[in-house]
């Protein structure tokens, strides 16, 4: 006789010693490139910030969905004070239990508790969620049409292992009913500064050259709006078929 699947549980980390930790990091390993990964000193250095009360008025977030000791995925994200802004780090699930929704229960629950951290920090409502994705990624286009803002700038990640830096697109997804039309330049200045300084650890974001590239694309700009995306190339009928669904850079089959 067949046991039944257990209940997916999505759990709270915050030490790098839970055996939850472990595992998801193997997941992470296995699933990011050598070139997008950052070490587990990282995440340990924050778990520690964060028990400390260091990392206030931001926080950080490490959930893990997962049926007893087996982890099916996890999501990693940070609450940026200095803007009202969620921004999702990482978020994979085990191409094994695709269709489970797992993926948008663990966004799901990311948004809720960054939303606490907007109330805590004395917001009547969280502006949204940001991240990362490539340009021409189908799920942008899907995110477009719930709202999302494909922000108008052209976007450099930083390098995790001291490669080259990657282009890519930012985006904005409203977290309430109200749609985002635009953000303020002063706003996506600061964002730009938090994600280099505070989730990249970038000590002097102002030395880089592709910060000040940045930087100098906001100059004279009130806000910035949408940006036009290149199109999906079609694929074949057969292809689409078979292709699973896509999602933000390095995040393969995410439901």
């Amino acid at each position: 006789m067949v046991a039944p699947p257990r209940r997916v549980r999505i759990s709270t980390v915050s030490s790098a010693r839970d055996p939850l930790f472990r595992r998801a990091f193997s997941l992470y390993a296995a699933i990011f490139p050598a070139s997008e990964r950052i070490g587990r000193e990282y995440f340990k250095n924050l778990f520690e910030e964060k028990r400390l009360g260091l990392l206030a008025p931001f926080n950080f977030h490490f959930l893990v969905a997962h049926e007893g000791e087996r982890v099916l995925g996890f999501i990693s994200g940070t609450y940026l004070a200095i803007a009202n802004l969620g921004f999702v780090g990482y978020l994979a699930v085990r191409p094994s239990v695709t269709g489970r929704h797992v993926g948008s229960r663990l966004r799901q629950r990311l948004v809720q508790l960054v939303r606490r951290d907007a109330l805590a920090a004395g917001h009547p409502r969280l502006l949204g969620m940001m991240g990362e994705v490539e340009e021409g990624n189908p799920w942008l286009q899907t995110m477009r049409r719930r709202g999302a803002l494909a922000l108008d700038l052209d976007y450099l990640q930083p390098s995790t292992d001291g490669t080259a830096v990657v282009p890519l697109v930012l985006y904005l997804q409203p977290t309430s009913d109200r749609r985002v039309r635009f953000l303020s330049a002063p706003a996506l200045r600061r964002v730009l500064y938090a994600v280099y300084r505070r989730l990249y650890r970038i000590r002097f974001p102002l030395k880089q050259p592709e910060f000040r590239r940045m930087l100098r694309q906001l100059e004279g700009r009130a806000r910035v709006g949408a940006r036009r995306l290149m199109s999906p190339a079609p694929l074949p009928a057969k292809a689409r078929a078979a292709r699973p669904k896509q999602v933000p850079k390095g995040v393969p089959r995410v439901d």
